[in-house]
């Protein structure tokens, strides 16, 4: 079965104390371990940044949750494509830290230094996603994470 990932991004309905965010990912974590799903999370400025990859049915069937989840107001897809390799295999939901998203980084691939990733092309979106990729060890451990195929065509 072919592996899938699926990129959006999102707003928050409502602003997110620290602990909802904690709530979020640990109920997050035990559902994508149960089916198989993988990926990472960043939040900031009440903006959803989420890389969800898996099976297609496992992927839908997340996103179709994400969809009725009345914390999310205006979701983006900003790109849905076949893989050969996850991004982020060692994370059954990865939250990147507000600190990971610093000026410069920001900058680099968006036209603001503010987080603001519903503005952002799917090319710049993927682009960021790959960096994490490389920047962040799995769960505490130094696993090599593979983004190589992260602009490649669609197919």
């Amino acid at each position: 079965m072919p592996l899938s990932r699926l990129t959006y991004a999102s707003r928050a309905a409502e602003a997110l104390p620290p602990d909802a965010i904690e709530r979020i990912l640990a109920v997050s974590r035990a559902n994508n371990t149960r089916a198989g799903v993988t990926g990472a999370l960043m939040y900031g400025a009440r903006e959803f940044l989420q890389c969800l990859e898996g099976s297609r049915e496992a992927v839908n069937a997340t996103y179709a949750r994400i969809l009725r989840d009345p914390r999310h107001a205006d979701i983006v897809i900003l790109d849905f494509r076949e893989i050969e390799r996850r991004w982020f295999a060692g994370w059954g939901m990865h939250h990147v830290p507000p600190l990971w998203s610093t000026r410069q980084r920001l900058l680099r691939y968006g036209e603001r230094e503010t987080f603001a990733p519903r503005t952002m092309s799917a090319g710049s979106a993927l682009a960021l996603l790959e960096d994490l990729s490389r920047a962040q060890p799995a769960d505490g451990d130094e696993v090599e994470t593979v983004a190589s195929a992260a602009l490649a065509p669609r197919r």
